[in-house]
């Protein structure tokens, strides 16, 4: 008995504490749903269980945020601002140095490919769905972002996101980020272009654009759209150089009396004509331009430099 005994912890000794892989997998998940997001793409680089594990489990996270500035990219996966993954060159190598926190780790890669490697192992989590997704980038980082939604997408994988954001994008890489987020589940659609060559008339005709809900779109004019383009959005948030009356009365036909409307702001840069307000309310007269006013459901606000048209 006494021998049977001894022999047992000599071979408890020999194997020391119980490694992940001894345990139960219901008892490694329940672990691992307990690591913060961040740290989870640290442990999942530990072993092959881990990566599998975590790669099966629910990112526990709705928002994403990625900055793509020349000298330092940042990854946030929370919308309170702190704790982001700090990528950063290094000034005597080619490689980067990744930051959060106190913690830091130099690495062979450039900044822009860490912190897409990094994001593309979120992305590919089958269970990721975002209600928002932000990408702020500069020209030269643009291109290969696009390029990278573009592998990501031809690996099987479709960004998953309910809203998405893109800031400082030309509009063409704009087409291309859109034209790999999944059509249906995209429901809201915001970027700030600074040009307005090409690709307008291909990113109208996407599924993605079509099948939205809201529109906001920043920084350029929309001159070239066909106002009809927009009517299927619920919320829309535009600039255009002027509203012709024929526009106007399309307007009033058709996007007002939709069920799904619910709101339009609109900054015309030529000023609001009062011929255009007429043909939305006949009633209108220039003497309450400052005045909201209202017609069937919905109220009119024009700015007090005449600018901008308020639908609510």
């Amino acid at each position: 008995m006494s021998e049977n005994l001894t022999d047992e912890l000599d071979l408890m000794k020999i194997s020391g504490p119980p490694s992940f892989s001894d345990m139960p997998m219901e008892t490694v998940y329940k672990i691992v749903g307990k690591v913060d997001p961040y740290s989870r793409l640290a442990v999942r680089k530990v072993c092959r269980n881990l990566r599998n594990v975590i790669d099966d489990t629910d990112p526990g996270f709705k928002y994403v945020k990625v900055d793509l500035s020349r000298y330092a990219s940042r990854l946030w996966l929370t919308n309170i601002g702190r704790g982001a993954i700090c990528y950063s060159r290094n000034s005597n190598d080619p490689g980067c140095t990744v930051r959060r926190t106190s913690q830091s780790k130099s690495i062979e890669k450039t900044q822009l490919d860490a912190i897409l490697d990094d994001l593309a192992v979120i992305v590919k989590n089958p269970k990721l769905r975002l209600d928002k997704f932000v990408i702020v980038s500069s020209h030269e980082a643009s291109k290969q972002f696009v390029e990278w939604i573009r592998d990501i997408a031809q690996s099987g994988t479709l960004l998953h996101t309910k809203k998405i954001k893109l800031d400082i994008f030309p509009l063409k890489d704009v087409f291309g980020v859109l034209s790999h987020c999944k059509p249906g589940f995209l429901e809201d659609i915001e970027f700030y272009c600074y040009d307005s060559a090409g690709k307008m008339d291909e990113i109208i005709n996407l599924e993605q654009w079509k099948r939205a809900k809201s529109i906001n779109i920043e920084g350029r004019v929309c001159e070239d759209i066909p106002i009809e383009h927009f009517f299927h959005f619920s919320r829309i948030t535009i600039k255009l150089r002027k509203l012709s009356v024929s526009d106007a009365i399309k307007i009033r036909d058709d996007l007002m009396k939709s069920a799904h409307f619910e709101y339009a702001y609109i900054k015309i840069i030529e000023g609001v004509d009062p011929d255009v307000l007429r043909a939305i309310n006949p009633n209108y007269h220039p003497y309450d331009a400052l005045d909201p006013f209202e017609h069937g459901n919905y109220t009119f606000r024009i700015s007090s430099d005449k600018d901008d048209l308020a639908l609510l």
